[in-house]
């Protein structure tokens, strides 16, 4: 994997936008490692509530914003933002979801292997890990829909993040059709990482 390929590709956007299928589709083009900081918080939280250690952070996923006996009537949306806001950042400081993936993505950055983290939304827990990766080797995909209307009762913690302060190129895109996406993140790739666009094409290397 050349360098030309970003290193570090972080996913954000406002619920429902299509932030998880955009980073499923980068990783099987760059066989990138994709994985979101909100799996560890899901985990952990799952912990909390007493529930098994084996249940899959999926497990809600159908139903994140219904009201759920096991989080004491909470959504599992609002009980992951509860935990989060209340537990984990008071206790162990803003960037701990950020550096509990930290070695996550030294390692693949030794093996010039792409992480793709979708779900980002603080700027405090992406810090370490574009200083891990290095700004120059960071993309920044900023997932919208044009058809999007937040529903009023859906409650986000998560802001819209600028990281062009902190030197990392940023993109503004929809998920589209999978060929229109890659197209876009491959000319954005070409323009400011100076790679050649056929050669972003993983599977013809």
């Amino acid at each position: 994997m050349s360098s030309k390929v970003p290193l570090l590709f972080l996913i954000s956007g406002l619920p429902r936008t299509g932030k998880n299928r955009a980073g499923a589709i980068l990783s099987n083009h760059f066989n990138g490692d994709h994985f979101a900081l909100s799996d560890i918080l899901k985990k952990e939280t799952h912990k909390y509530y007493g529930l098994s250690a084996d249940l899959s952070v999926f497990h809600f996923e159908d139903n994140k914003d219904v009201p759920n006996e096991a989080f004491d009537g909470l959504t599992p949306r609002e009980a992951y933002i509860n935990y989060s806001e209340t537990i984990i950042k008071p206790k162990f400081g803003k960037s701990h979801l950020g550096e509990l993936v930290l070695k996550r993505v030294m390692d693949n950055k030794n093996k010039q292997k792409p992480s793709i983290i979708s779900g980002v939304g603080f700027i405090e827990e992406v810090l370490p890990l574009i200083n891990c990766a290095g700004q120059e080797h960071t993309i920044h995909l900023i997932i919208t829909r044009d058809d999007y209307q937040q529903p009023k009762q859906l409650v986000d913690s998560r802001q819209t993040l600028n990281l062009k302060t902190e030197g990392v190129a940023e993109l503004t895109i929809g998920p589209a059709d999978e060929v229109d996406f890659m197209a876009g993140v491959g000319r954005f790739i070409g323009k400011h990482f100076g790679t050649p666009l056929l050669f972003l094409d993983n599977k013809s290397n």
